[in-house]
């Protein structure tokens, strides 16, 4: 018995093979053909006969277990790697139209192939046609050639209980509030007397976003996502849904680690029991981590009480899983790192415009500001704070440059303005996250000393508002958000560095003035160039009704970045 009678053969050698079927330029003389591949049918009749029975059946084998290898790849997808190995990369408009070309050719050219001419069994019939009937349903639109994403369907207690529990939670004061509005938390409430009212428009845009509910946006967003598909088999990528910082943040000075790593661990318990997972192994899968990825990695074996963190990264079960996460482990391939999310969640891309004109016009009287709080001194980084703030809060001020061409727009409207501060600790930055934006926009440069890890919210908060950050650390942005952020980092930040600083050798003030204008404004427009992909707009259907015509936000261009990784570690 050959492949192409065994009734156990994969379905991908029936009826329903893939589109790369039709290039392979044999048909079998026995099999009826349709109309659309008569003129193709006469060439391959000739071409067989010449060859041979011995021949024709010697390649419809080899074809079927050329097919048959590859029966738990998505077949879409099998046919971009095919193009890409041979250095063509088609267009979504041409792979549309290769598409709707080859569709039905293929399909009857495999059947032909892979049955050898013979009677195919009635079991074989059915099961094709079961196979396309499923993906008819999932292939609404060709656009969506390999950008499936199959979303599991966890038990509640991975993530909704975890909402539907956010009272009373240890760690986390606010969750419901913060858990609010698909993860936007609660609108802005500024009275009109703030002078930031004006600005923050339109106000439906505003909320108080906290800076660990990544995952329910990203979540939320992705169940609007319009190529989502119910066959795991036919997806290209594969999404875990679990809300791992709601369920960690308010265990994080738990003493016992199994608390901490319990739903973790139920978790790989649930997957292993799925089909879908064990045949995969976790690849060509994504999870999202709300908070930073430090707070994952301890060493599964470590149980020890002051052992930080649960142990979900270090569990080898997911170590092909890729993680997206705020801050991220540079030196593991499967993790990258995503912006923080900011109170800004245009709906348009008007509202969108209309903020980028509104920090294109900002009247920034000040050179520079930190937003922060101090740091004890058990704390990396500090003693760069520290000085930092000592130098901001000094009353030296340093001569006037009168070299017009290196003189900042800052420096050259208000000298007795070159540091400010918003100390987050007397503020409350997260009740009243419209101090640090107004701060933001009346500077020309922000301070980002790294504070608890490298990473910062406020070195998005400080893009949002179109100011320049200063960087001392190249783990805060340039080694992290590489999908987001411009290779180039001096294109958009000034980097320092620190130990000239803390050693009391350098005034950053100073160096600031230094600046010439020309630079600020073209470092300035970049980051209003770019800042479109740094959001996440608001989730809701209207978005998506747009989503061929809008502009990408950070969700988006996380997505394209994500399925391109997955195309480029499938090899042939």
């Amino acid at each position: 018995m050959t492949a192409a009678t065994d009734p156990n053969t994969p379905s991908s050698c029936r009826v329903d093979a893939g589109p790369w079927a039709a290039p392979m330029g044999y048909q079998q003389e026995s099999m009826p053909l349709p109309r659309e591949v008569e003129s193709l049918s006469k060439k391959t009749k000739m071409s067989s006969r010449v060859g041979g029975a011995r021949h024709s059946v010697t390649l419809a084998l080899v074809i079927c277990i050329f097919v048959a290898s590859y029966s738990l790849l998505d077949i879409d997808d099998l046919l971009l790697r095919v193009q890409t190995s041979l250095g063509y990369i088609p267009s979504a408009t041409a792979q549309t139209q290769q598409l709707g070309a080859t569709t039905s050719v293929s399909k009857t050219l495999a059947a032909s192939q892979c049955q050898g001419g013979m009677q195919r069994n009635s079991s074989t019939d059915r099961e094709g046609r079961e196979d396309q009937q499923l993906a008819d349903e999932d292939d609404d639109s060709a656009t969506c050639v390999g950008r499936r994403i199959y979303i599991y369907k966890l038990p509640p207690q991975f993530n909704q209980k975890l909402i539907e529990n956010c009272e009373n939670q240890q760690g986390w004061a606010r969750m419901c509030d913060d858990l609010s509005n698909q993860g936007l938390g609660a609108p802005f409430d500024v009275p009109e007397s703030d002078p930031s009212a004006h600005l923050l428009l339109p106000t439906s845009a505003w909320y108080k976003t906290n800076q660990f509910s990544l995952e329910l946006l990203f979540h939320e967003r992705l169940k609007k996502y319009p190529c989502l598909t119910e066959n795991p088999e036919r997806a290209t990528m594969s999404y875990i849904p679990f809300y791992s910082a709601l369920d960690l943040t308010p265990k994080l000075f738990e003493p016992s680690v199994a608390v901490r790593d319990r739903l973790s661990e139920r978790l790989v318990g649930w997957l292993q029991s799925n089909s879908h997972w064990e045949r995969s192994r976790g690849n060509k899968h994504v999870m999202v981590l709300g908070r930073i990825v430090w707070d994952y990695v301890r060493p599964e074996k470590a149980s020890q009480p002051s052992s930080w963190g649960n142990a979900l990264v270090s569990l080898p079960e997911f170590w092909n899983v890729t993680k997206l996460s705020i801050e991220r482990n540079p030196w593991d391939s499967e993790q990258m790192a995503v912006p923080y999310p900011t109170s800004f969640h245009p709906s348009s891309d008007a509202e969108m415009v209309a903020w980028q004109s509104t920090i294109r016009t900002a009247q920034r009287d000040k050179l520079v500001v930190f937003v922060g709080s101090p740091r004890h001194n058990k704390v990396p980084g500090t003693e760069l704070r520290h000085e930092l703030m000592r130098q901001c809060n000094s009353t030296n001020r340093s001569e006037n440059n009168n070299n017009n061409n290196t003189m900042s727009q800052a420096s050259a409207s208000n000298q007795n303005s070159r540091c400010t501060m918003v100390l987050c600790n007397v503020v409350k930055c997260a009740l009243n996250p419209q101090a640090p934006i107004r701060a933001f926009l009346e500077s020309v440069f922000c301070l980002q000393p790294p504070g608890d890890s490298a990473t910062r919210k406020s070195l998005f908060d400080c893009l949002l508002a179109g100011a320049i950050p200063v960087l001392f650390d190249n783990m805060t942005a340039a080694k992290q958000y590489q999908w987001h952020l411009p290779r180039d980092t001096a294109s958009y930040a000034i980097t320092i560095d620190p130990k000239h600083v803390v050693a009391g050798e350098l005034d950053v003030a100073n160096k600031l003035l230094e600046v010439p204008k020309e630079v600020i404004a073209t470092m300035q427009a970049t980051i209003i160039d770019m800042l479109p992909r740094l959001i996440y707009k608001k989730p809701g259907p209207k978005l998506f009704e747009q989503s061929l015509t809008s502009s990408k936000d950070a969700f988006d261009h996380t997505i394209d970045h994500l399925l391109q990784k997955i195309h480029a570690h499938v090899t042939i």
